[in-house]
């Protein structure tokens, strides 16, 4: 099951050991099918002019969106 939602912006991280992939901010552009033991993802990055297919673990809801979202209602 997926945890984001298409047109969602989230944080691509980067990739460790290899500077091919930068963090950068994200968009979820489609939700692919269950591939084996993963959940994957059509992303664009800010930063790329291609999109890319990435795993649920290389994603994160931005920090300033994380504490927006644990913040008691007025």
């Amino acid at each position: 099951m997926h945890k984001y939602a298409v047109g969602q912006t989230l944080e691509l991280l980067p990739l460790h050991g290899s500077s091919a992939r930068k963090a950068a901010a994200c968009t979820i552009v489609a939700l692919l099918p269950y591939e084996g033991h993963m959940v994957q993802y059509k992303v664009q990055s800010t930063l790329e002019a291609y999109q890319r297919i990435v795993s649920e673990a290389d994603l994160r809801v931005p920090a300033e969106a994380a504490l927006a979202e644990a913040a008691p209602e007025a």
